[in-house]
């Protein structure tokens, strides 16, 4: 063989490969890129204002409601960067938090103890879900994991 066809040959190979870990970086870049979005604007926030109203130790019907408000805009603003699990109960708990908001005005239709129960239980599986997956996304991204 002639040593040109061999040193054509190596740099055809060797453009395939840099393409391909080109590539291969570019998509990883990205898994990052969204990875840090979602910390910076949903989870490490959701983490922040749940230790500062004490959540692990108090229920959030006993918290006055601009507390659950807060949590809802926080959801409603972010619902984009929450994965799936979380996305998926965001509903259940924007209908408690209505439901709440009718139970506090007195509405007879909307008892103040279930209505507190119900939104303490949405929100204590939202928690979870969503503690489940601050801790993956901070594993992929080889940081810290708090002791949730």
């Amino acid at each position: 063989m002639d040593s040109s066809i061999i040193v054509a040959i190596i740099s055809l190979i060797g453009s395939f490969i840099l393409i391909y870990l080109s590539s291969i970086k570019e998509t990883s870049d990205r898994k990052y890129t969204v990875r840090k979005e979602q910390l910076d604007k949903f989870y490490i926030p959701f983490y922040q204002k749940y230790c500062a109203a004490f959540l692990s130790q108090n229920k959030l019907s006993e918290l006055d409601i601009n507390t659950s408000g807060i949590f809802l805009d926080l959801f409603t603003n972010n619902l984009h960067l929450m994965e799936p699990k979380s996305q998926s109960l965001y509903q259940d708990y924007y209908l408690a938090f209505l439901n709440m908001l009718e139970a506090n005005t007195g509405n007879p239709d909307f008892p103040l103890d279930e209505c507190s129960q119900k939104l303490d239980q949405i929100f204590s599986k939202m928690s979870k879900t969503i503690f489940n997956e601050y801790k993956q996304i901070l594993k992929k991204c080889h940081l810290p994991v708090p002791l949730i």
